[in-house]
């Protein structure tokens, strides 16, 4: 199955960005939290079936629970409210490391795949 290119194009640019992590400074590394966090966004809005992307993210992690996996979406609030912090971290904090932004990476790509929709088959069929 694939993920919508919207979702997997953020994926990717920052995979090909963590590719290179000596060019990844403070600014870069936001800005992959950033594409990261728009890509679980989005993947959660169309698990909860928002017609419109960009609705309020927070009352779609409420409603995820009832749309998915307790697991999955607990996952999933947890890593859009780090990727938040990582994005909007005051001058006085620590920049996230490379290491933090790959892990967020790979949870990222884990998170969005699970909140695919799986196909469901409804109805009855005749074995005649």
């Amino acid at each position: 199955m694939s993920l919508p290119s919207d979702v997997q194009d953020r994926l990717t640019c920052v995979a090909n960005l963590l590719a290179r992590p000596e060019q990844l400074d403070g600014v870069r590394i936001r800005c992959c939290a950033e594409l990261l966090r728009t890509a679980v966004e989005r993947a959660v809005a169309r698990a909860c079936g928002a017609e419109n992307v960009d609705q309020p993210v927070h009352a779609l992690l409420i409603s995820l629970p009832s749309r998915v996996d307790a697991d999955i979406a607990y996952d999933t609030s947890q890593l859009w409210h780090a990727l938040s912090r990582a994005i909007r971290h005051h001058g006085y904090e620590l920049t996230p490391t490379v290491a933090e932004l790959s892990g967020w990476h790979a949870d990222a790509a884990a998170v969005v795949a699970a909140l695919q929709p799986s196909m469901t088959l409804f109805g009855t069929i005749d074995l005649h």
